[in-house]
């Protein structure tokens, strides 16, 4: 069962060897969306609160000044496991494009 919890930010560790890249750009989009919409995906950390994914998420939090922040445990994962997860997470997500056609409407 996917439980949220909300811990303090200042718990969160980044993955020291993250291969996915967060320009200020990026950050600065994220955060814009945080305002407008609130905080609505859930960073994913490990048993030892290690960010799993969720990276560019956790800088703008930070950014913000956030003190808490919600996560779900992947605890389950073997260390193998969580580092497939964390590229095929960031990787599937860049596998598709817009309808273009629908975005218009």
């Amino acid at each position: 069962m996917l439980v949220i919890e909300k811990i303090n930010i200042s718990d969160i560790k980044p993955y020291k060897n993250n291969t996915k890249l967060h320009p200020p750009e990026q950050i600065e989009q994220i955060k814009r969306s945080i305002l407008a919409f609130g905080f609505n995906d859930p960073i994913a950390i490990d048993k030892e609160n290690i960010i799993v994914e969720g990276h560019g998420r956790y800088i703008a939090c930070v950014e913000l000044g956030h003190e808490e922040i919600e996560v779900i445990r992947l605890g389950h994962l073997t260390e193998a496991q969580r580092k497939a997860y964390s590229i095929a997470h960031n990787k599937i997500t860049m596998n598709s494009e817009f309808d273009f056609e629908k975005l218009k409407i």
